[in-house]
This record gives C-alpha cells, sequence and structure tokens, in this order.
C-alpha cells in the first residue's frame, strides 16, 4: 500500500511540474507571438525619396496599404526628427505633404499605434532635397541629366502614375532626343531644364553651352606653308556633311572668311600664306537652330630663316635662336635629343652633343646644327704661389664649336689671359669669371707664398702615407700630433716656431708665436675662400688655460680641404676645412 501511494504522489507532482511548464510556455508564446506582430509591423515601403526644390511629395503614398491595416488611423503623426541635417530645407503639414524648400537633407518621424496591440511604432523617411544640376556641355554634344534618372522622361519606362511628367527647356538651344540617349545642344544660349508635373514646374538643370573658340588669338604661318584652318576646341564637327562651295571649306555650319586675300587666300584645303602682313580671320558659326557665333584671328604672314648655321649652349642654358623674318607671333617646334624648345624662340641645352635638327618656325622646316656642352671646372679652386702661371683647366666644351672669355675680379693678385693662362701676382684670393657657351660661372684662384704653397703639398703627400698619431712620439718618423706635423713640415722649408730643431712647441705656443710675430690674419673662423695653402687655423675646444685655449692646429691646404693629425682618426688626414670653433687663423710666411 505504502509503495502505491508514493507512486501515486509521483505522478501527481509530476503532473504538476508538467503543467506549470505547461503554463510558462502558453505565456511565452503570447508575448511572442505579440513581439512577432509588432515586429511585422513596416508601415514605410521605402525609407526615403529625392526632390529637386519646388517639387512636392505625400509620405502616406509611401506607405504599405497592407501594414496600413494594422495602424490606428488617427494615430499617425508627422514630425521634423533632430536628426535632420537641415530641417528648414523642406515644409511639413500635418497631413504629411512635403515641400522642397532648398538644398538639404531632412528626417521626419512618423509615428503611429498599432491597432491590435495598441503598441507605439515609430518609422523614419529622409528627404533629400536637391539643387538644379549644373551641366557644362559643348554644341553638338548629347547629356544625359541626374533628373531623368528620377523622373524618366521617355514614358513606356514609368509607372503609369508618372506618365503625366514632361521636360521644357528656357529656349530652343536644347532638344529631348527621342531615341532615348538624352538632351541635345542645338544652339550657342544657356539653357534652364524644366520638369513638369502635377501642375509644378521644377527647375532641375542649368545647362552652359560651351562655345567654340580658337585657341590662340595671334598666330604667325610662313610664307610657302600648307593650306590649313586655324584650331577650335569646344567644337564638335558633323563628318557627314554634304555642304559644297565656301561652306564646305570647314566644318559643318562654319563659314571661314579672310578680310584680305592678298595676304591670307581661302582654298578648298583652308588658308594659304601667299604675301607678307597681318590679316583677319573669321569663322562664322550657324548652329541647328539659327544661332551666331563669330571668332576672330589675327594671322600674320612670315618669311623665317636662320642666320647661323649652327648655335652652341651650354646644358640648363637658354639661348635666342639665330632668327629673322619673324614676329611677335612666332612659333617654334622641334623634336630632338640634345635641346628643348622654350618660350620666346629659346632653345634649353638638355644633354650634352651635336645634333642636326629640323625646326619648325611658323610651319616652316628649317635646319639647324645644335651643340650642346657642359663647361665646368671640376676643382672647388685653383692654388697657386706668387709668379707661378697656370692654364684654367675647364672641362666640357667641344673643341670645335665652344667660345669662353675670362675675367680677373682683381688684376693686382692675378691676371688672366684671352686663353685662360692665370698669373699670379700676389698672395691673397681672387675671383676669375667663366663665360662659356652661354654658361657663366666662378673659379677662385688661392694664391700663396712658394713655402707655403710647398708646405700644403707636403701635408698632402704625408697624408697619403703611413702614418700614426701619437704625442709621445710625435717626434718620430712616421709618428705626428697635430703640432708636431704643422712644424716638421714647415721646418722643410725654413720656418721655425720658436727653436730650429729639437721638440716641437704645442699648437698653443704655435698659435702664440705667429701672434707675437704679426702672421694672424683672423680672430675666428671664415669662409675658405679667403684663406691659401699654408695657412694655419687653430682651435679651442675647453678652457684648458693655455693660451687662447687653443687645443688643436691643422694646415689649410687649398681647393677648401685642411690637413692634420687626427686622434680619433689615428693618423694624418686629408678633410674638408671647417670654421667651426676656430679662435684663431695665421699665415706663417706673411
Amino acid at each position: 500500500m505504502k509503495g502505491k501511494k508514493l507512486e501515486r504522489e509521483k505522478r501527481r507532482k509530476g503532473f504538476d511540474r508538467r503543467g506549470i511548464i505547461a503554463a510558462l510556455l502558453f505565456v511565452f508564446s503570447i508575448f511572442a507571438l505579440r513581439y512577432v506582430a509588432r515586429a511585422d509591423v513596416d508601415l514605410l515601403a521605402g525609407n526615403g525619396e529625392s526632390l529637386f526644390i519646388g517639387d512636392k511629395l505625400v509620405i502616406s503614398d509611401y506607405f504599405d496599404n497592407y501594414e496600413l491595416e494594422k495602424v490606428q488611423p488617427d494615430s499617425i503623426q508627422y514630425v521634423l526628427s533632430e536628426e535632420s541635417q537641415k530641417k528648414e530645407c523642406i515644409s511639413l503639414d500635418s497631413d504629411g505633404r512635403v515641400t522642397a524648400l532648398s538644398q538639404g537633407n531632412a528626417v521626419i518621424e512618423i509615428n503611429y499605434t498599432e491597432t491590435e496591440t495598441q503598441t507605439p511604432h515609430q518609422e523614419l523617411f529622409t528627404v533629400t532635397v536637391l539643387a538644379p544640376e549644373q551641366v557644362f556641355a559643348e554644341y553638338g554634344s548629347i547629356v544625359w541629366l541626374s533628373a531623368f534618372n528620377m523622373y524618366n522622361p521617355y514614358f513606356s519606362n514609368l509607372p503609369e502614375a508618372e506618365a503625366g511628367c514632361r521636360y521644357t527647356f528656357s529656349n530652343d538651344s536644347a532638344v529631348l532626343l527621342e531615341n532615348g540617349e538624352g538632351v541635345f545642344i542645338r544652339g550657342f544660349h544657356d539653357i534652364e531644364v524644366f520638369l513638369e508635373r502635377d501642375g509644378l514646374k521644377i527647375s532641375v538643370a542649368k545647362i552652359t553651352v560651351i562655345l567654340p573658340k580658337f585657341t590662340q588669338k595671334r598666330m604667325a604661318r610662313a610664307l610657302g606653308t600648307k593650306a590649313f584652318y586655324p584650331e577650335m576646341e569646344n567644337y564638335i564637327q558633323n563628318v557627314d556633311s554634304d555642304l559644297t562651295g565656301e561652306e564646305a571649306a570647314g566644318p559643318w555650319n562654319l563659314v571661314w572668311k579672310s578680310e584680305d586675300e592678298k595676304i591670307a587666300a581661302l582654298s578648298e584645303e583652308g588658308f594659304l600664306p601667299v604675301a607678307l602682313g597681318s590679316v583677319k580671320l573669321k569663322a562664322e558659326f550657324m548652329a541647328e537652330n539659327g544661332d551666331t557665333h563669330v571668332l576672330e584671328l589675327v594671322l600674320t604672314v612670315t618669311d623665317p630663316k636662320f642666320t647661323k648655321e649652327y648655335i652652341v649652349l651650354a646644358t640648363d642654358g637658354t639661348k635666342k635662336l639665330p632668327l629673322a623674318g619673324t614676329c611677335a607671333d612666332t612659333t617654334v617646334l622641334a623634336e630632338a635629343s640634345v635641346f628643348e624648345v622654350g618660350a620666346s624662340n629659346k632653345i634649353r641645352g638638355v644633354e650634352e652633343g651635336v645634333e642636326d635638327a629640323m625646326i619648325l618656325v611658323d610651319g616652316r622646316e628649317l635646319l639647324l646644327r645644335v651643340v650642346v656642352t657642359n663647361p665646368h671646372y671640376e676643382e672647388n679652386t685653383l692654388t697657386m704661389y706668387k709668379s707661378l702661371k697656370k692654364n684654367l683647366p675647364i672641362k666640357g666644351l667641344n673643341k670645335e664649336y665652344s667660345t669662353i672669355t675670362y675675367t680677373s675680379a682683381n688684376k693686382n693678385i692675378a691676371t688672366v689671359t684671352a686663353t685662360g693662362k692665370v698669373t699670379a701676382k700676389k698672395v691673397g684670393t681672387v675671383k676669375i669669371k667663366i663665360k662659356a657657351d652661354g654658361r657663366t660661372f666662378p673659379v677662385w684662384v688661392e694664391i700663396s707664398t712658394k713655402t707655403g704653397y710647398q708646405a700644403a703639398k707636403k701635408e698632402i703627400a704625408i697624408s697619403n702615407t703611413k702614418t700614426k698619431y701619437s704625442q709621445a712620439r710625435r717626434m718620430s718618423k712616421g709618428y705626428y700630433d697635430c703640432s708636431s706635423l704643422v712644424s716638421r713640415v714647415y721646418r722643410q722649408y725654413g720656418v721655425y716656431f720658436g727653436s730650429k730643431s729639437g721638440w716641437s712647441p704645442t699648437a698653443a705656443g704655435i698659435g702664440q708665436w705667429c701672434t707675437g710675430k704679426n702672421k694672424v690674419i683672423a680672430k675666428k673662423g671664415v669662409a675658405y675662400t679667403k684663406l691659401v695653402p699654408g695657412d694655419l687655423v687653430f682651435y679651442s675646444y675647453t678652457k684648458n688655460g693655455r693660451y687662447r685655449n687653443i687645443s688643436h692646429v691643422e694646415m689649410y691646404v687649398g681647393n677648401g680641404m685642411s690637413v692634420s693629425a687626427s686622434s680619433s682618426n689615428n693618423r694624418v688626414i686629408h678633410y674638408g676645412y671647417r670654421p667651426d670653433s676656430a679662435v684663431l687663423i695665421a699665415r706663417p710666411t706673411k
């Protein structure tokens, strides 16, 4: 009995649990159905529309009629949303009627209540207001307007409700093609395009007609050249033209005229230059709709010739072509490898070489040999000593064609001959100006005493041998520090900094000796163009209690370079002169 009772109790509790679960599932299903019903409500068939300024719409036209049956009719409200980019671009009334006022973007909130569940809903509808499209089109071209993508003018593609729309134009410079390609530009006046529908006339586009024009207002053409027509742009020719006579001389619906046939005669191939002088040429257009447009151009007939058989210029240099018989409107054209044509009848050297070039001048072919050189001096300076003579080795010249001149800025320091031979007159520096094939550049000449020049050459030679830096062994063969190098070299040429033998003085000691002997030329760093070979440059890096706190000395050897025994490099080096940290500069042979 007890077992049966327990079994019945288990079954009862099981039924209770199953009942509770079933009840919960029922309640959940009700809420789920309500949620599904709510989620299924989607009143708008579209989420937005684009309108041109002045156009109108009614939002209810975008409702899904099936979904509308689920909505409480008097609950629908329309409100401009704060999410709008520009609220004032439209007007909105309580019935959902929208008028486009200005370019911009507005968002409309549509609030309504679902009839069955009384659940509130909100959907968003975006209105984009477009300004009239700005279009630029050439005469004779066909354009497709953005408005056509919204309201197709070819009615077979429209829904029945939109078939009443049509496009009109402010004038007859444009026409809607029947073949479905778009708007044909048939006149020379600017056009405004309107969409007319539902009693509205809406501006959807403004077309600016780009008028034909000559590529230049003045030009020159040589006697004896072929007949031609001036080049035009912004004009589409009709290749199927069947015009004859004078009208056939140019493109479709275009008549050419010359105001003086004795200078430029009109032929079937174009204008023929027949005599020197200037004449006005005209192009008279007549558009398909009867609009007219007249272009004028001044033609000068020339007789160009080269006055020389060749021209020589340097790379990157420019020279005017040796032309005669031209005018201010003359044009020069050429395809070449060593030069290029620039403005004002000038050419620029591009690559070193010689080229026999065919150059087109006002349409006439003329032959000219063009020689392009690259004159230059490979060093920074020319180093010399007083009374020495040297030739300036200018590179990159053409032996047959180049011309070159030399000028000394100070003949008291150095003179130079017409062939480039320099004579050193006095210790110092001087600039020699070189003019070669149109290029001008300077060469600095550094003139030292013979002793200073020899000392500099000697230090350069030592820098090319095997050396080591050492203060302890500074007087031994192959070992140097900065001051022993200077002292030991100058001793070979009879210059001593205090003693003729024994231990060399320090850099500070040499500097103090130079000051006492009036050998100083500067008390700070100067440009290398003020130095000559053999000059000594003293540097101070720290306060060491020595004369002017000098801690290093090196010799200027010419060409913007110095030689020094370097502790950091552990040898004698030949490197670029630097003025930084210099506290004294002396000329021992002064």
